[in-house]
C-alpha cells in the first residue's frame, strides 16, 4: 500500500464510533478495512493482469491469489491493530512477514508445485475460517483461489 492510502486508513480507522458496543465496533471496523484494502487491491490487480495473458487460467488464478493474499494480510492488519494503536509505523511492522512469506511463496511457486508434499502441504495451510471471514472481492474471486499460511507451507515443504 502506497503511504498516502494508509494516511487515508488512519483517518477513517480514527474516526470516532459513538455510543456502540465492542462487537458492533470491531465490525464496523472490518467493514472499513475491508473497503479501504479493496480499493487500493483492485487498483494493483487491474495493473498487474495488464501483463498477464487472460486466457492463461492458470497465471490468472496465480496473479488473483497473489492478490487475495496480499488483501488479506493488510485487512487482518488494520483489525488487529485497531484504532486506538493506528500508525503507518504499526501497519507497515505488521505487514512485513507475512508479506515475506507471500513473496517467497510466489516466487518459489514453480519449484513448490512439483514437491510430491504439494498438494497435502497447501491443504494444511489453507486458512478456511479466515475465508469464511474474508471472502475473495469479486473481482478476484475464482475456484482456485484461496488463502494460505505461506510460512506454513514453506515449512511444510521444505521440511524431510
Amino acid at each position: 500500500m502506497k503511504r498516502a492510502v494508509l494516511v487515508a486508513c488512519a483517518c477513517l480507522l480514527a474516526a470516532p464510533v459513538a455510543a456502540q458496543t465492542g462487537a458492533a465496533d470491531k465490525k464496523l471496523l472490518k467493514g472499513t478495512a475491508r473497503t479501504m484494502v479493496e480499493d487500493r487491491t483492485r487498483q494493483d490487480f487491474e495493473e498487474a493482469k495488464t501483463k498477464v495473458s487472460q486466457r492463461d487460467k492458470d497465471a490468472m488464478d496465480a496473479i488473483k491469489i497473489l492478490f487475495y493474499n496480499k488483501a488479506y494480510i493488510y485487512y487482518a492488519c488494520l483489525v488487529s491493530i485497531g484504532r486506538e494503536k493506528f500508525s503507518d509505523k504499526a501497519v507497515a511492522e505488521c505487514v512485513q512477514e507475512p508479506m515475506k512469506e507471500l513473496i517467497a511463496g510466489s516466487r518459489n511457486a514453480k519449484e513448490y508445485s512439483k514437491n510430491p508434499k504439494a498438494e497435502k502441504c497447501e491443504t494444511n495451510a489453507r486458512l478456511a475460517k479466515e475465508e469464511a471471514d474474508f471472502p475473495p472481492y469479486a473481482f478476484l474471486a475464482g475456484d482456485d483461489v484461496h488463502l494460505f499460511d505461506f510460512r506454513a507451507m514453506r515449512i511444510c515443504l521444505t521440511s524431510r
